[in-house]
């Protein structure tokens, strides 16, 4: 097992997270078991920057929690006589850190200049005193401190899963009041919500394209429900379909270079798939049944969607031409929202038993008589999408009584809602990292 994480960051000091003081409050279904205990000190930094090592440090320890591989050792059971780290990581008294509790530490030493911030950052191991993995990153992002202390936190859990965290990526969702809503961008705690259209009218249901810099969705600033995609580079909002009738459900192939959408047209709700620039519609979806709510495989080749053909909505699969189709859900009741896992293993959606609310559940696309449900909140629980570890599920809820994000772990169960989000919000997608 390697033995150092080392990465040197570029940043500037920012308002201190507010992710990392509400992560304590978690409402979980399930325990988290087998976490490693990972302590996360302040980082040293030169003298009047003591706000930056805080803030990476909160920053940090949220990401690492988040996560559900990692507990954070609570700052009351740090060594009775650590008033804070040097720079110098040699100086680490590593029994005092075992007998405190920690499996891992982080060391940081942060320093500064004119034009960027450096961050040394280090994970150890406490009971060996080694050093984990190592990495330099020097980036001089005058604003980024937060995205870098992300950035340290998917390599730290890379080293213990294998798989990378999701801490650089982001969310788009629908805000705003009843009869007016624009679609924001914001870091996946919360962080730098922002509204990326200003329509003035309603515009819902966005979906991150692969890179992540391009969003298709669904708005009614043209008077009718027409699907558009907005490019993040360039701020500019572009047509992508404009059928008479539905144009719903955008979907983006994992290429980039092509769109599922749902189409009206042709006196039937149907899936078509169609260039990023709006040409070549192709229809895939031939059925007396509505046919809605496409989802890519992430080789390209599936495409999972909701229809009546077995006379109540249910998650079905076929192949990219139509062919080959097949019944993914069969928990009773109604099934809607079907969301494909990154690592192609699993399809989320949301179904509505009697007796029940709509809430999340997920099957196995090659065991569809095991589907597991996620969430039990007899409320609304909808629009879920997959992080890009697929160890998470964002989706909007309503059981506090308003329509808030929240997020779930899919193995434990454990579940919170977004933080730093203040308006009522809907139909969040989760976008690829950064």
């Amino acid at each position: 097992m390697p033995r150092l994480i080392l990465i040197v960051l570029t940043i500037i000091a920012s308002s201190a997270s507010a992710f990392a003081q509400d992560a304590v409050s978690i409402r979980s279904e399930q325990a988290v078991d087998n976490r490693f205990l990972v302590a996360v000190p302040d980082f040293a930094t030169a003298p009047g920057k003591g706000a930056l090592g805080v803030e990476m440090a909160q920053v940090l320890a949220a990401d690492l929690a988040f996560s559900g591989l990692f507990a954070i050792v609570p700052r009351p059971s740090y060594p009775n006589n650590f008033v804070g780290f040097t720079k110098d990581p040699r100086q680490v008294n590593f029994p005092d850190w075992k007998a405190a509790g920690a499996e891992f530490l982080v060391h940081a030493y942060v320093t500064t200049d004119n034009t960027k911030i450096v961050a040394e950052c280090r994970l150890f191991d406490v009971a060996t005193g080694s050093q984990v993995v190592g990495r330099i990153l020097p980036i001089e992002d005058l604003a980024g401190q937060r995205r870098l202390a992300h950035k340290f936190s998917e390599e730290v859990i890379r080293y213990v899963d294998g798989t990378a965290g999701v801490a650089t990526s982001q969310i788009c969702f629908s805000g705003g009041a009843t009869g007016g809503k624009e679609i924001y961008v914001a870091d996946y705690d919360g962080v730098n919500a922002r509204p990326i259209t200003r329509h003035g009218s309603i515009s819902i249901l966005p979906q991150f394209g692969p890179s992540g810099r391009k969003i298709a969705y669904l708005s009614y600033k043209d008077r009718y429900p027409f699907l558009y995609i907005f490019d993040l580079n360039t701020g500019v909002s572009t047509a992508l379909s404009k059928e008479v009738g539905l144009n719903v459900a955008p979907a983006w192939a994992p290429s980039g270079q092509q769109l599922a959408i749902v189409l009206s047209k042709d006196a039937n709700s149907e899936i078509y798939l169609v260039n990023a620039d709006g040409s070549d519609k192709r229809r895939l979806t031939n059925d007396d049944a509505v046919d809605t709510s496409p989802t890519f495989s992430p080789d390209g080749a599936q495409i999972a969607f909701v229809s009546e053909r077995a006379g109540t909505p249910q998650i079905f699969a076929m192949g990219l031409d139509g062919a080959n189709v097949r019944r993914l859900s069969f928990q009773g009741g109604r099934s809607y929202d079907p969301a494909w896992s990154p690592d192609g293993q699993s399809v989320a959606y949301v179904a509505q038993r009697s007796g029940e609310g709509m809430e999340i559940y997920v099957v196995n696309v090659t065991d569809a008589n095991n589907s597991r449900r996620i969430t039990n909140s007899n409320g609304t629980n909808e629009a879920p999408s997959w992080s890009a570890d697929s160890r998470h599920l964002v989706f909007m809820s309503t059981r506090t009584g308003r329509s808030q994000l929240w997020t779930a772990h899919v193995e434990s169960g454990e579940q919170r809602p977004i933080p730093n989000i203040s308006m009522e919000a809907q139909g969040p997608d989760w976008g690829p990292r950064r």
